[in-house]
């Protein structure tokens, strides 16, 4: 069933602007519930760290084996902590076919277990899976060269090389997505033009590297013009990603674009901008560096981006020898990387790997053992990507929720991927308890939504907020 049935589009495609929103909300695609306008603007972090407001402090997790375990509060007891979760999920009215794993992040005790085992579709906490794989393939601290080559004199090639967050202007240093910008490419460019007493130059683009499909199998054309999610790329503009508007086209081709602009604007004459292949060596004239892909995965996870993640995830497998030039394989790639790691996959079935799609189910244990590996020390490759995950009340789409009487104790202290679907809602991530010990937790409703989907989720926020609270003896 197309999703533009779930969610109850109008016959003709009219959709008011706070509906449109609301949709978006749903989806992940964008934090709270009616208004953006307040919304914090994301502090970058340093590798391994995060940078939250003055009001709120960011749990810490573990990165290494060495420091699992320091500086920590008693473990809680599971009988007390099972009392405390049962009654405010019964307090908040989370019902249905709920899943859900609690356990000691220090130790990796399973404190508490409702059906963990039973498969689940998850929305986007599939992206924690995903990100999995990508920070047990590729370095955490690499980055992506966009460059721009001239095969002849007066003719230059600009050269997709994964980054999809390209700034159409000049690059911001202070940034994740826009990092490298178009605009510093087109100084690089100007500055050899004039070396050579040119004025005009012809500019096409080559978009060869790593190819594969556009869109996942399940995304239907109404996600991309509502703005759920962009077009899978390897190359891309910050200001063209998925809560922007409807997707482009083409964003090779709408990147490509940028850089003429910036070009004449630099009082070059600029004529072609179409598709070709850059013949090998040659002579590159400008190249900017992304953001690294420890930031760049953050970013992905802490926006929901369903096409950066796919982007991230196929460059991935193509450096790992995998070429994922359909979305079978790269749902393939992730399984295998998963199964190599050692994990029970029992029940996961990906439809892609972002989550977006019909189709995907897997557990809450499958996603908890992943967290606990990361935060007892034992994955520490894995462990600075949790630190990246969105923040109770402060960012990404955990922005505007942890505001209620009920759940604001878990603001600051909750960091954790979303995932919203209609009938589906899932958090996973990490918590805090108020004697300073570190918690694991994993909670996917499925089903109908008597509270609908902004309750739904108040109600599993609830619940988190009472293992913050716990200090259970």
């Amino acid at each position: 069933m197309r999703r533009s049935g779930k969610v109850g589009l109008a016959a003709g495609g009219v959709v008011t602007a706070l509906a449109a929103y609301a949709t978006l909300d749903v989806y992940d695609v964008v934090p709270g519930v009616l208004t953006r306008a307040t919304a914090a603007r994301h502090a970058v972090p340093a590798p391994g760290h995060t940078t939250v407001g003055p009001s709120v402090a960011p749990p810490r997790a573990p990165v290494n084996p060495a420091l699992a375990g320091a500086d920590t509060g008693p473990q809680a007891g599971a009988a007390s902590l099972k009392a405390r979760i049962q009654a405010a999920q019964k307090a908040a009215g989370l019902s249905g076919k709920v899943t859900m794993t609690v356990r000691d992040a220090v130790t990796g005790t399973d404190l508490y277990d409702q059906g963990a085992g039973t498969a689940m579709t998850p929305a986007s906490t599939t992206k924690l899976l995903t990100a999995w794989a990508i920070s047990h393939t590729l370095p955490l601290e690499s980055t992506f060269t966009t460059k721009v080559v001239s095969p002849v004199a007066g003719s230059i090639v600009l050269v997709a090389g994964g980054d999809t967050c390209l700034n159409p202007h000049a690059g911001n240093p202070n940034a994740v997505c826009g990092r490298a910008g178009v605009g510093d490419l087109a100084t690089q460019i100007v500055a050899g033009l004039k070396k050579q007493g040119r004025t005009s130059v012809r500019l096409a683009y080559d978009a060869s590297y790593d190819p594969g499909p556009a869109t996942a199998p399940g995304w239907g054309r109404d996600l991309l013009d509502m703005g759920f999610t962009t077009r899978i790329a390897m190359l891309g503009l910050s200001t063209q990603h998925a809560e922007t508007g409807p997707a482009v086209a083409n964003p090779d081709a709408s990147t490509t674009a940028a850089l003429a602009t910036a070009l004449r604007a630099k009082g070059i004459a600029v004529t072609g901008v179409a598709p070709t292949t850059a013949p090998a060596g040659a002579t590159t004239v400008a190249s900017v560096q992304s953001a690294p892909l420890l930031d760049q995965l953050g970013f992905a996870l802490q926006e929901s981006d369903n096409s950066m993640i796919e982007s991230l995830a196929r460059q991935a497998a193509y450096h790992s020898g995998t070429r994922a030039n359909s979305e079978a394989a790269l749902t393939g790639w992730v399984r295998s990387r998963l199964a190599g790691g050692g994990f029970d996959l029992a029940g996961l079935k990906l439809a892609d790997v972002c989550g977006l799609s019909d189709g995907t189910t897997l557990t809450a244990r499958l996603l908890g053992d992943l967290l606990s590996a990361a935060t007892t020390g034992k994955d520490p490759q894995f462990a600075p990507v949790l630190t990246r995950l969105p923040v109770g009340g402060w960012n990404g789409t955990l922005n505007n929720r942890y505001a209620t009487l009920a759940t604001r104790a878990g603001a600051g202290w909750v960091r954790a991927k979303t995932g919203s679907l209609p009938s589906v809602n899932s958090l996973a991530g990490t918590v805090l308890d108020v004697q300073g010990r570190l918690m694991v937790f994993v909670i996917i409703a499925n089903g109908s939504q008597p509270l609908g989907p902004t309750g739904t989720r108040a109600a599993i926020d609830t619940v988190v907020t009472a293992v913050r609270g716990c200090g259970c003896p």
